[in-house]
């Protein structure tokens, strides 16, 4: 199945829509979720994980965040890496609590993929950031957010280069380290190879019991458009690359793309 059908296919099954109408070509956010599930993951702390992303997205705080944005809309798509990589939901657009909760649900029954037992943080990147070319709206931000409990020891592409390259794409790469006594250290590994781009952070969970917490703070912050302590300036670049962006979503001629960026003013969004 393609990627457009496969997308579509998916929203009609949670009953939410994937296009849009006319004039309504924006999200506040394209947020891809990358989920480490290699061998360290054991079931216990799967379903710790798959259950702290499921209860962030109906939280109060996303649900506020989703609304107070400039769109009220954001989209967001989720794969699952460990060797290899699995798209476990393409692409989304969600307008608010009850996309968010139908999301959830579909999470919790959706199986775990099995995608061998190594750890490839760069496959994961690499693999998030290819996502972007079939995002059905532009978004304000690229976000990529990747979690895992281990350092990079299979794959052919370096974490730190497959983040570069995203980067280099206008996309934001964020990290949630999970520590455990098998990975000391892996909070300064995940700054150092993963974290990269405009407004890019990480926040750590002090092991999987934490998990919960530090990934509804996490995406409340990415979604709102805000680190840690402030909220995102968009720069003068990436407000040139969005406006191409909107120019190819809406089929305009490359001569009617905006050539000043820099005359524009782009709003961030705020909880």
């Amino acid at each position: 199945m393609s990627r457009p059908w496969a997308a579509a296919a998916f929203a009609a099954a949670l009953g939410m829509p994937l296009s849009v109408s006319a004039g309504s070509h924006r999200a506040d956010v394209a947020l891809v979720l990358a989920i480490d599930v290699s061998g360290s993951v054991d079931e216990n702390r799967f379903k710790l994980q798959r259950e702290g992303i499921a209860a962030a997205l109906e939280s109060e705080e996303v649900v506020a965040a989703v609304l107070s944005g400039v769109n009220q809309a954001i989209e967001i798509a989720v794969i699952e890496w460990a060797e290899e990589q699995r798209v476990l939901v393409p692409w989304i657009v969600l307008r608010g609590r009850d996309d968010l909760e139908a999301l959830a649900t579909h999470l919790r029954g959706a199986g775990r993929s099995w995608v061998h037992t190594m750890t490839d943080p760069g496959g994961g990147i690499s693999a998030a950031a290819q996502l972007f070319a079939a995002e059905p709206l532009v978004g304000l931000r690229r976000v990529i957010d990747v979690s895992g409990d281990g350092r990079q020891n299979a794959g052919e592409v370096a974490t730190a280069d497959a983040r570069d390259a995203a980067v280099s794409d206008g996309i934001t790469v964020n990290g949630l380290p999970i520590a455990s006594e098998r990975e000391p250290g892996i909070e300064d590994w995940y700054q150092a190879n993963v974290v990269g781009g405009p407004g890019a952070f990480l926040v750590a969970a002090d092991g999987y019991d934490a998990f919960a917490a530090a990934f509804r703070r996490k995406l409340t912050l990415e979604i709102a458009g805000m680190t840690p302590g402030r909220t995102l300036p968009q720069t003068s670049r990436n407000i040139e690359r969005l406006d191409r962006r909107v120019c190819d979503k809406e089929r305009q001629a490359p001569k009617a793309c905006p050539r000043d960026a820099s005359k524009r003013t782009a709003t961030t969004a705020s909880p």
